[in-house]
């Protein structure tokens, strides 16, 4: 619609139509009198009309086009009130209003169903290891294992200074194959393991079995 058909639509008969605008102008013409005929009261805007079209406009998209359109209509202006705005508003209400609700229907049988995170099975339970190794030469002390995929991400620290370095760290039950890494460069096998074995490398693993529930 441009700005011609407007002003005629709003009443301005001096404003000239060549035959495209005057016939789109006759279909606006049309749709409002249809409107104003089916509307209650008369088509007459109810007092209500104007918050209900800003708490709208406020609930739609950022920049959507039924916004940009909502709120070129409500738009101050040092005009009078177009009643081709008021008509497009509240149509666009009763638009808003007639759509139907398309969320989830409640449970008939008001059982409780799964939860969004019920459709994975639930992680394993971990245990807390304590590992322990005595070097007081050393800057860094990591624990790696195949708990860890090797990677040393689990850090011990030596809070008092005495070279003991220490750390709680999560694993899970079963039999585990870990080593120490000193200062992000020597591999140390843990002495004070109860069992080990051969990392194919030279070196050896030490062996941790962790126990559910210990």
């Amino acid at each position: 619609m441009n700005d011609r058909i407007h002003r005629h639509l709003d009443g301005d008969r001096a404003v000239e139509l060549d035959a495209a605008e005057r016939s789109e102008a006759s279909a606006w013409d049309r749709m409002l009198d249809a409107f104003r005929s089916s509307a209650p009261g008369g088509g007459n805007a109810p007092p209500w009309l104007e918050q209900r079209v800003m708490a709208e406009i406020e609930a739609l998209p950022a920049d959507g086009p039924l916004r940009r359109a909502l709120a070129w209509l409500v738009r101050p202006a040092p005009i009078r009130v177009s009643p081709l705005a008021a008509g497009l508003v509240a149509a666009s209400i009763a638009l808003l209003v007639a759509l139907p609700y398309r969320g989830e229907a409640p449970d008939p049988g008001g059982s409780a169903g799964p939860s969004a995170s019920s459709g994975t099975p639930s992680e394993e339970t971990v245990v807390y290891v304590q590992f322990v190794l005595e070097a007081p030469e050393a800057v860094s002390v990591s624990v790696a294992g195949d708990f860890s995929d090797w990677e040393p991400s689990f850090a011990l620290v030596d809070p008092d200074g005495d070279g003991v370095w220490t750390g709680r760290v999560p694993v899970r039950p079963g039999v585990h194959a870990y080593m120490f890494l000193v200062d992000e460069a020597q591999w140390r096998t843990d002495p004070n393991a109860e069992r080990y074995r051969d990392d194919g490398f030279g070196n050896r693993n030490a062996l941790l079995a962790v126990a559910s529930g210990v």
